[in-house]
């Protein structure tokens, strides 16, 4: 029996009982004893006390056990319900009857599981099945998250349903297989995906997470994600075992065939090191054009799994296939708004009713705001209003060189572009740009939505004409630097 059955069969059991479906925090807790995890590594993915865990798996277990009639616990769990399952199997005959939000679907032999995978019934399970079973979650590259904030910008609710695809009526239209999140350094494209993961891990067979920090070729990549997803281990050698294709495209057809056998969810990070510097946004960098072709075909060919890309920019052949019903979407990830007044309470600051001016100039990025809260927290003893008196805005030794590997990524017509609109009092249109500036047109229409895909200049909408600014901070970056 494998944790997708028992968590249909708890949640069975609970809805019986209570008229209540298993919330986020009873289904970690099922998981985590099915994997023989302790409860204070729950604690600390859901931000609570081990002992808040304990009680809630204490009244889990009492209520299953009140349906199964006997104890149940964290070690006998899996036994418990494999006895339950077989019970309901010898009883009805031939029979499984699978209860589903008040309907009864009867299925002859077996049950029909998402994606036509069938499993055979729980009495013939064995051991050696047990043994051979591969392991659902391969987090290595994925950064701790201890602190999480929300943001209206972009609904938890929204992205949680656009990447769980197919795991109900009501979201199947969704179909999203291939996601790029994208924004500049610190803004939470890694954190708002790990902490997604709690909430997505039953819907998904497998769930990968790599990072491309170290820009490693497709070839590496690839091999990477199918030893994961076969459980494989490479050869001694150096070479990969297990009768690999050695070709780039037998490979790709390959993990193809894992995404549609298998609901995979498989989270590449640091995608912006593949891409070239110095060009409009998006280019990949030489001999890392074979990536695209690894996008595409994900964003194209039907399968059952999602590809989410974490990147301060989006590959510029991304763009060229997404629209409104693809299953290709860009989510370019804007700042915590509102939600940043968590952090300023947490750092101890004063006047909050100058915080909503602090959020806005620093563009609601948690790790901006973390680095300015700090220095007034030091400076002006936390005083936000004594702060925001001086004109010049302070740029932390930290933020700094943060800010440098941005602008040295630019374009020679995104520098010339973005120092043309650092010297406007107010947001301009292009129109305005042209006027100020003959013979840059075409120059200026591509660097200026490439510094909006960068993150680096802002859009708005004035007397029905758009209109561009660069934003605070990188403003004053590109003072500092003259």
């Amino acid at each position: 029996m494998d944790i997708t059955e028992v968590l249909r069969l708890a949640d069975e059991l609970v809805l019986a009982k209570t008229g209540k479906h298993l919330d986020n925090l009873q289904q970690a807790v099922l998981l985590a004893s099915y994997q023989g995890k302790r409860y204070s590594e729950i604690a600390k993915e859901y931000h609570c006390t081990e002992h808040h865990v304990a009680n809630v798996a204490s009244k889990l277990w009492q209520l299953i056990k009140k349906k199964l009639g006997e104890k149940v616990s964290k070690t006998t769990l899996r036994s418990a319900m494999e006895s339950y399952e077989f019970s309901k199997v010898s009883h009805f005959g031939d029979f499984n009857f699978v209860q589903n939000k008040g309907n009864i679907h009867v299925c002859t032999e077996t049950s029909h599981l998402p994606n036509s995978q069938q499993k055979s019934p729980p009495a013939q399970t064995s051991t050696e099945d047990n043994t051979q079973e591969k392991p659902r979650f391969d987090l290595r590259d994925a950064p701790d998250i201890r602190t999480f904030y929300d943001r209206a910008s972009c609904p938890l609710t929204t992205l949680e349903n656009t990447i769980a695809f197919g795991s109900s009526a009501a979201i199947a239209h969704e179909n999203c297989r291939l996601l790029t999140i994208t924004g500049m350094s610190g803004i939470g494209k890694s954190a708002i995906v790990r902490h997604l993961i709690p909430q997505l891990q039953t819907q998904f067979d497998r769930i990968i997470w790599r990072s491309l920090r170290t820009s490693p070729p497709l070839e590496t990549t690839l091999k990477n994600l199918i030893q994961s997803l076969s459980n494989q281990n490479s050869s001694p050698a150096g070479g990969v075992g297990g009768g690999f294709p050695p070709d780039t495209d037998s490979q790709l057809s390959m993990l193809i065939e894992y995404l549609r056998e298998n609901r995979c969810l498989i989270i590449l990070d640091d995608v912006q090191q593949i891409l070239n510097r110095g060009q409009i946004s998006g280019y990949y960098k030489p001999g890392y054009e074979n990536y695209g072709t690894l996008f595409k075909l994900i964003g194209e060919i039907p399968h059952n799994s999602c590809l989410i890309l974490n990147s301060w920019e989006p590959p510029l052949d991304i763009l060229s296939f997404t629209d409104d019903n693809s299953a290709v979407r860009l989510l370019q990830l804007t700042g915590l708004g509102e939600a940043a007044t968590e952090i300023l309470r947490e750092k101890g600051l004063l006047d909050e009713e100058k915080w909503p001016e602090l959020i806005n100039i620093y563009q609601g990025n948690p790790l901006w705001l973390k680095l300015v809260a700090q220095t007034i927290k030091s400076l002006f003893s936390g005083k936000v209003s004594q702060y925001l008196s001086y004109e010049c805005l302070f740029l932390s030794d930290e933020l700094t060189p943060i800010l440098q590997q941005h602008y040295q990524r630019l374009s020679e017509s995104e520098k010339h572009a973005i120092v043309l609109l650092t010297h406007q009092t107010e947001p301009v249109s292009i129109t305005t740009l042209l006027e100020d500036c003959q013979g840059l047109g075409a120059d200026l229409f591509k660097a200026i939505p490439s510094l909006v895909r960068r993150g680096l200049i802002s859009t708005n909408v004035r007397r029905d004409e758009t209109v561009f600014a660069v934003i605070p901070v990188v403003k004053e970056y590109l003072k500092m630097v003259g």
